[in-house]
């Protein structure tokens, strides 16, 4: 999740200095200059993240209202006619012509997906800031799926009304035909910059935040240096530094197109993560014993009841488990599995999650299948380094194994084995013997010595 938001933050950076290079020379012939304003750009916006981003978050509503103008003006824009070429306004013809796919040499399907899949990605941006919310639970699912279902729309607003307005050689050769073919330019161009730069501060603002998280939990040895905070709010300084150099590295690559990919693959690998662990954990809860479920499973058999506390500590349990597991706490003021019933409880699906783990993974290899191998070459190194580094942590509340389900679920289909395992309980105990054995030996030189406790009588003082 943190090399993914700092690879998206880059490709903000690159996106916002293009869009500002592209307005004063549609056909640049120093790219070091875009790599120069990206890289001035994340230095400024590090020094507002470190010091000044609670004056931001409060202009927010205002920003907010800017961007909404911003598409109202295209929307206007593209109904009023125009004088340049290739711009049609709305025409029935201009969107049949535009509705056939005509990629380029070398071009498919699956790479404009890659470079344009990483629009899409500020939906882990509730994720990243989930200390700050009051109700983490309802706020990230209700806010994630009302930023999907915005996004959309404006997406689809876009796509179809430059569709229907701009003929298809112009589209493929002007990258600034929005606001050309906005009503007001200068303004549409407010909107942009403003979206870009907000996106990359928030990237700065959830990445540090999470790799702060993960070095405190102390899993990657290496990296504990990174937990470090300054402040009352315990600020992520030295985090905060570190990925915005990394976003650097990132910026120096210099064109979209081949940062897009690049961008793409952390992304669709924690999307992969997140869905195969919820898949994971629901399979667990499925095949543990009834009436107990996998959470309650990884509570220890002596926990107090629900409504016992110690230190100010509640404990939460409904009685012993199956098999135990380590010592779970919560304060009062947490509920998992939430009291609450959500209205985004009815979306979910075990099995709907592992069509987008498969489909996450699938994505991958068909965008870049060398940039996928790298991914994942990455991803295996950090888990045995972790395993070997940590071999005590904790594995987590499921105890599914997808080779195990896999193996029995091909049995199953074969038709050697059912499905479902079957247990045998005794019911009665069976008689067992028992044998003494001396495990170590008595020295021979102390053989001859009375063997007695030493103990020393301590003076009783009466009270």
């Amino acid at each position: 999740a943190v090399v993914s938001t700092q690879s998206t933050g880059a490709l903000y950076v690159t996106g916002f200095a293009e869009a500002i290079v592209l307005k004063f020379d549609p056909n640049p012939a120093n790219h070091w200059l875009l790599r120069g304003i990206g890289i001035a750009t994340v230095v400024l916006l590090t020094v507002i993240a470190l010091f000044g981003v609670k004056y931001l978050i409060r202009l927010q509503l205002a920003l907010l209202a800017v961007l909404f103008l911003a598409v109202l003006d295209f929307i206007i824009g593209c109904s009023l006619a125009h004088d340049s070429v290739g711009m049609t306004g709305f025409n029935s013809t201009t969107f049949h012509n535009n509705l056939r796919p005509g990629y380029a040499d070398g071009q498919s399907f699956f790479t404009v997906l890659g470079v344009f899949f990483p629009t899409a990605t500020g939906l882990m941006g509730g994720v990243n800031m989930m200390n700050d919310l009051k109700n983490p639970v309802d706020n990230i699912s209700t806010g994630s799926l009302a930023a999907l279902a915005i996004s959309g729309c404006l997406y689809y607003v876009f796509a179809v009304f430059l569709a229907c307005t701009v003929q298809r050689e112009l589209l493929l050769s002007n990258y600034m035909i929005a606001p050309e073919i906005s009503w007001v330019t200068w303004f549409f161009l407010c909107g942009l910059y403003i979206a870009s730069l907000s996106s990359i501060l928030g990237s700065l603002y959830g990445a540090p935040r999470v790799f702060q998280s993960i070095a405190l939990d102390n899993i990657i040895p290496i990296i504990s240096i990174f937990g470090k905070g300054r402040g009352a709010n315990n600020e992520p300084v030295i985090a905060t530094v570190t990925v915005s150099l990394i976003s650097c590295c990132f910026v120096l690559v210099g064109h979209l197109n081949i940062l897009a990919p690049i961008t793409a693959m952390p992304f669709l690998l924690t999307y992969a993560a997140i869905n195969y662990a919820y898949f994971s954990l629901a399979m667990s809860d499925e095949h543990t014993l009834k009436p107990e479920s996998i959470l309650d499973q990884y509570k220890t058999e002596n926990t107090p009841i629900l409504g016992d506390s110690h230190n100010g500590t509640e404990y939460a349990t409904t009685g012993a488990t199956m098999g135990g597991g380590p010592d779970v706490r919560r304060t009062s003021s947490t509920s998992y599995p939430p009291d609450q019933n959500y209205w985004h409880q009815t979306l979910q699906s075990k099995w709907l999650a592992f069509l987008g783990f498969l489909l996450s993974v699938l994505m991958m290899f068909l965008i870049s299948w060398l940039f996928a191998f790298v991914a994942f070459g990455m991803t295996f190194l950090i888990y045995f380094y972790t395993r070997h580094t940590s071999p005590g942590t904790k594995p987590g509340a499921s105890n599914f194994v997808f080779s195990r389900w896999a193996y029995h679920l091909l049995r199953s289909i074969i038709g050697n084995v059912p499905l479902d395992e079957k247990f045998i309980i005794a019911t009665e105990t069976p008689e067992m013997a028992y044998q003494t054995t001396q495990l170590t030996d008595e020295n021979e030189d102390y053989l001859g010595r009375e063997k007695v406790h030493q103990s020393v009588v301590s003076e009783q003082i009466e009270t």
